[in-house]
């Protein structure tokens, strides 16, 4: 892999990087020497909140703590769920001229778990997107793909204030009852305190370094010039517009939710008028493999009667499990009407 370094390195906000990483998959052929295929870089951020491309910002983040305690809030255009990451946390960026995004997905994951295993820790990739150390995340990943590039990133968690990370997000029941837990706190563990109890201590800065050294495997590294981080700064305002960080929710009548295996929780809200589905919304941590699936659910199902058997036909010619990992009508069509009960 290509190690990717700015020639600035002043503390940025996580958009900043986020952009950053939209402007060097759009340019990977062009950019990477010859031969190179895939890019990373490591980044760390102050006290931050980033929820997923399709979750609704209200039912994830703890708005009044975040704002009380200056903590920074930022929707990413990946799917999957709520993180909280602040100095004791190591963000990854890895980028790829393959668009096979599973794939590429499960590939950065094994590669990082087995980055950890060189350090003496019993790393394991588990379920979509975790890393897990003594059966403890470590480690959490989305993707995001581009028309000639797929982008994973994830968090390494090594010494994270976790009273914060509690304090801050706000997962469902459901999803840490699918998890075993019954707390964020529960779930996670630091690598700092992984590290101490198999007999290996190391520095953050150690690790960092470990981490460029195994993913460059002595590769040259791609220096940003001042005029690339300019045109990564522009990119980095489509971030901050308050349409894209707070979403546009509509109030819905009727709400569908399920927790799929593989595919993550969804939630289907709808508008049904005298028995036919007048609109609709998708929203939930899954991992879509496309863009434009809102849309393209609220065409179809506009004006269908709000029936298994006439849902199903609707949707016939949508192929859902090419538009969101680990999800299929079925899947789907059992949310809208076997969980009743979720409403």
């Amino acid at each position: 892999m290509t190690p990717v370094l700015l020639t600035d390195p002043a503390p940025r906000p996580l958009v900043f990087y986020l952009a950053m990483e939209e402007y060097l998959g759009s340019r990977l052929h062009a950019l990477l020497p010859a031969g190179s295929r895939e890019a990373f870089f490591l980044w760390k951020v102050p006290p931050t909140v980033i929820f997923g491309r399709n979750q609704v910002l209200e039912a994830e983040v703890n708005t009044a703590y975040c704002q009380a305690h200056g903590v920074e809030l930022y929707r990413r255009k990946s799917g999957g769920g709520c993180v909280y990451a602040d100095r004791g946390n190591l963000m990854l960026s890895f980028l790829s001229v393959d668009t096979d995004v599973p794939g590429t997905f499960a590939a950065c994951i094994e590669r990082l778990a087995e980055a950890l295993r060189g350090l003496g820790l019993d790393a394991l990739r588990s379920g979509r997107n975790d890393v897990l150390v003594g059966g403890r995340k470590v480690s959490g990943n989305a993707f995001f793909r581009l028309p000639d590039a797929s982008i994973v990133h994830g968090t390494l968690l090594y010494d994270v204030d976790f009273a914060a990370m509690e304090a801050a997000l706000t997962p469902s029941q459901t999803k840490l009852q699918g998890k075993g837990v019954a707390s964020v706190r529960q779930h996670v563990l630091n690598l700092r305190e992984a590290l101490e109890q198999a007999g290996r201590p190391m520095p953050m800065e150690a690790v960092e370094t470990y981490l460029a050294e195994r993913f460059s495997a002595g590769a040259l590294p791609l220096v940003l010039s001042q005029e690339q981080i300019t045109e990564i700064e522009k990119i980095e305002q489509g971030y901050l517009q308050p349409d894209f960080l707070y979403g546009r929710h509509r109030s819905f009548p009727l709400v569908r939710r399920g927790r799929v295996p593989g595919a993550g929780e969804i939630t289907l809200s709808l508008d049904v008028e005298d028995g036919r589905v007048d609109a609709c919304s998708l929203s939930g941590d899954f991992f879509p493999l496309s863009t434009g699936l809102d849309v393209r659910l609220s065409r179809l199902l506009r004006g269908c009667p709000f029936r298994r058997d006439a849902v199903q036909e609707a949707l016939s010619t949508l192929r859902l499990e090419e538009e969101v990992m680990g999800l299929t009508t079925v899947k789907l069509l059992d949310i809208l009407f076997e969980n009743n009960d979720n409403q």
